[in-house]
């Protein structure tokens, strides 16, 4: 039980320090861009199920870099989000940066049968910013998470979904 609240207690402590030392490497101005990603390791029920592309976006008064996916096949369309928040970062070189931070993601399939998948992930990577409108990014995220449906008789699943997320973007800052 000790082990376990000094464990609580060096990750609180390690979230404030981040946060208090939070990243110069992204500008807090609206960014809008392209988002790929993939996972490795388990089936689909993750943000980066079946290598999607999605819309990235960040928004000046949040501390958070969103994903945002929507497309269908068949009966079924489906939306996904997650969401990261950078803790800790900084400059390599005047345009190279890096960051690390913490997240989630939700996604949800509707059709003849329905879907929920979730998780949390720890994404980690760089930036370079070759001009200062201009953003070329990727990370990888390890991650875990959850994923409910209806088809068959129906359950819940966990661990369910990749667990290493590997994203690679583009992003013009406005």
């Amino acid at each position: 039980m000790k082990k376990r609240l000094a464990m609580v207690v060096a990750l609180a402590l390690f979230l404030a320090i981040g946060t208090a030392v939070a990243s110069p490497v992204h500008p807090n101005t609206f960014g809008i861009g392209a988002l790929w990603g993939s996972s490795v390791g388990g089936g689909g029920g993750n943000f980066q199920d079946n290598n999607r592309v999605a819309l990235s976006l960040k928004f000046p008064t949040l501390p958070v870099f969103w994903g945002v996916r929507l497309g269908g096949f068949g009966d079924t369309i489906w939306v996904g989000v997650q969401g990261d928040h950078y803790f800790m970062g900084s400059q390599l070189t005047r345009t190279l940066g890096w960051f690390l931070g913490v997240g989630a993601y939700g996604q949800i399939w509707l059709g003849d049968d329905m879907a929920f998948g979730f998780g949390g992930r720890l994404p980690i990577g760089l930036t370079w910013q070759p001009l200062r409108f201009l953003e070329v990014f990727g990370n990888v995220a390890p991650q875990i998470g959850g994923y409910i449906y209806t088809h068959g008789d129906g359950g819940f699943e966990f661990p369910h979904g990749g667990f290493l997320g590997i994203e690679l973007g583009i992003r013009v800052w406005l």
